[in-house]
């Protein structure tokens, strides 16, 4: 058999204790490209990790929020991976020892050999990306995501993966947090696995992205089996899923200077995975014209002076406004001593969804994926 899988992304792309049905995986900022702050500080990689797991206060270099990634770990004994999240892909994968492209060989590879827990499988399959893909074959072994062992669980060996933007970050994998309300695809959705296992009391898991680019380590938490208040404020606004599985949902407008840029049936998606607020060339223009911004070198760069001054970009979900502030919809690089400072709303023209509400997005709203009901909600961060 052979699974053939295409998603979009756009990449420049509880605890086991029945009394804590709440399970966190902690989120390491990446863009702030940890790698580099090592090098900056002389610090051991895994050492680092393991004060994360302890909720560290060690303050490294951190320029900005773009990607979010987690620890996870695969077989017996544990394999260490580090994965970032992409809500509509159903798999987990990351690479195989089998695999010996340049992308690959930078990173964590698991090695069936060396896990007394792993199950053969053989199924080829191929992952289709907006710019890249990988091609491998399933393999079934324990996952372990925060405090959960998620036993039986299908993932991906990655046996090839084409010049994808893993080779520049230092993740080593995705993990899919894609769902079905079917058992047809087996073991592969790991959150359904999670449910069926009983690991979490509710079938609900929630993204808070720390928007502090001072704190490298704190980069927020994905929350298995709930939410967590003290990182939002007042109520959720809950919008139900128009395409079960993929967590895409029906804008009611985009308000831009008193224009709707959002027209009837408007679908989007809100996507970790995603750097940037995605949506039709033609409304990005005119969003990217309205905001004053100037093409320099492929960048739609902005007064730095002015951020304060910007317009407000209003989403509306469920009746409510969803409000973005020059200071949430421009990114302040560091560039030879200067700052540069980049739009964040990138155009590409798809016909999959026509808007991806990526960090951007989620950093100011809390973002809560509700399996059971079909929804997902969205309040202040905080």
């Amino acid at each position: 058999m052979f699974y053939t899988y295409t998603i979009l992304n756009i990449y420049t792309y509880t605890s086991q204790n029945a009394f804590y049905v709440i399970s966190r995986i902690l989120l390491h900022n990446k863009r702030n490209s940890i790698l580099q702050s090592l090098k900056k500080v002389g610090t051991n990689l895994r050492e680092v990790r393991s004060l994360n797991d302890h909720r560290p206060s060690l303050h490294l270099y951190n320029f900005l929020s773009i990607y979010y990634s987690g620890i996870i770990t695969i077989g017996t004994p544990p394999q260490e991976f580090t994965v970032i999240f992409d809500i509509r892909a159903p798999y987990l994968w990351i690479p195989s020892k089998k695999c010996n492209s340049a992308a690959c060989l930078n990173h964590n590879q698991y090695n069936s050999a060396e896990s007394s827990t792993h199950i053969a499988n053989g199924t080829s399959i191929h992952i289709k990306n907006f710019n890249a893909g990988m091609e491998g074959f399933l393999s079934t072994d324990i996952v372990k995501i925060a405090n959960l062992s998620v036993q039986n669980q299908m993932f991906a060996e990655a046996t090839n993966v084409s010049v994808y933007p893993i080779d520049l970050h230092i993740y080593d994998g995705i993990l899919g947090l894609g769902y079905s309300n079917t058992s047809v695809n087996g073991r592969i959705f790991i959150f359904n696995n999670i449910i069926e296992q009983g690991l979490v009391s509710s079938p609900v898991f929630s993204f808070y992205l720390n928007r502090d680019f001072s704190d490298a380590l704190n980069g927020g938490e994905l929350i298995l089996g709930g939410s967590d208040p003290t990182h939002y404020e007042g109520d959720f606004t809950y919008i139900p899923v128009s395409r079960k599985g993929y967590w895409q949902f029906t804008l009611d407008k985009i308000i831009a200077s008193y224009i709707n840029l959002c027209d009837e049936n408007c679908q989007a998606v809100a996507d970790v995975s995603a750097d940037a607020i995605v949506g039709p060339k033609q409304h990005i223009v005119f969003i990217n014209d309205l905001i004053g911004t100037v093409n320099i070198n492929g960048e739609e760069r902005v007064n730095c002076h002015r951020i304060d001054l910007l317009p407000t970009i209003s989403f509306i979900l469920g009746g409510k406004a969803f409000n973005l502030t020059g200071e949430d919809y421009i990114i302040q690089l560091p560039d030879n001593g200067n700052t540069i400072c980049i739009s964040r709303f990138v155009g590409l023209d798809s016909r999959e969804v026509e808007w991806i509400l990526g960090v951007p997005f989620i950093g100011r709203y809390y973002t809560e994926f509700d399996m059971v009901n079909d929804r997902i909600g969205f309040a202040l961060a905080k």
